[in-house]
């Protein structure tokens, strides 16, 4: 008779076969991880390439560009100058919703909600949010009702994560807080009742910031680009710089910030119409610099 020979692994040998699976997750993990954040910072810069072209459409069209916040007289909320690209990124039907001689967009927001019809403010227009952020793509219910009781009531907002520069200077957090009006004079492309022009561009078109990313509070408190605050919420200026990535669970001082959750800086669209990212690492006179549309610095590499 012929010994039978048993057919399995032995226990060396299957804690040998996991060992080596964990080794191969660990080294591939992060090259996975790696291709989905280029994935995704490519498709945040083709939004702002999409939000610049936008942008000079809008010039050609009304020889000026848009308010960086068009705010009303009164104590009201702005609407801003994301509202106006509306059409040129085709979304003429969430345009078409929007009456610009409203006081109040908040008012107006509400009531085509409680009629059931589209609004630009609580419509989901991805090119309006970069991918990288956790919190995009989430809306919020404002007002008594919602989770952030003291805010204004504006209805179901859907917050954005890019904003104008407003040049080297402005009013900051937390006067922002209180201030509708905010920076009614800016240095740079976008600021209250702005109507900057391309030959307002003195330094350089391929020298001077247009717009930035900034990343959403997790309680979605700021960021409300189409009806909201101004400075802020919808502009802001580069006087307190540029941060790195911040897990903020509430509304903070960073929103005075432009930051991104891209690894090593945040990407900013130039008023030639291109974008590139602007390193951490990038000085402070120099971000002073860019932001400013005629302030005849000189500006080297950034």
């Amino acid at each position: 008779m012929t010994p039978q020979t048993r057919r399995a692994f032995t226990l060396i040998e299957l804690l040998v076969v996991i060992s080596i699976i964990a080794m191969l997750v660990a080294v591939l993990l992060p090259a996975v991880q790696s291709a989905r954040e280029s994935s995704r910072r490519s498709q945040c810069l083709n939004n702002m390439r999409q939000i610049g072209l936008a942008l000079h459409n809008y010039h050609e069209a009304h020889s000026c560009f848009p308010m960086g916040a068009h705010v009303r007289p009164g104590p009201t909320y702005s609407m801003g100058s994301l509202l106006s690209l509306l059409p040129f990124v085709d979304q003429l039907a969430a345009y078409e919703t929007v009456d610009f001689n409203n006081p109040d967009c908040c008012q107006m927001t509400k009531a085509l909600q409680a009629a059931n019809k589209p609004n630009a403010a609580g419509a989901r227009i991805v090119s309006y949010v970069c991918p990288s952020d956790p919190n995009s793509g989430r809306t919020l219910k404002s007002g008594p009702t919602g989770p952030l009781p003291s805010s204004a009531d504006c209805g179901v907002l859907y917050p954005g994560n890019y904003l104008g520069v407003s040049g080297d200077s402005g009013i900051g957090y937390p006067s922002c807080y209180f201030n509708i009006n905010a920076t009614t004079n800016g240095s740079g492309m976008m600021f209250t009742r702005s109507a900057t022009r391309i030959d307002h561009v003195n330094d350089g078109a391929s020298q001077t910031l247009f717009y930035g990313e900034r990343g959403l509070p997790n309680d979605l408190g700021w960021g409300w680009v189409m009806c909201g605050g101004s400075e802020c919420e919808q502009y802001l200026s580069l006087q307190n710089g540029l941060i790195g990535p911040s897990n903020t669970p509430t509304s903070s001082t960073t929103v005075s910030q432009f930051w991104s959750w891209h690894p090593g800086g945040a990407h900013f669209l130039l008023a030639d119409g291109h974008v590139r990212l602007v390193n951490l690492n990038c000085s402070y006179t120099t971000l002073q610099a860019l932001s400013t549309r005629s302030g005849n610095e000189v500006v080297g590499e950034f």
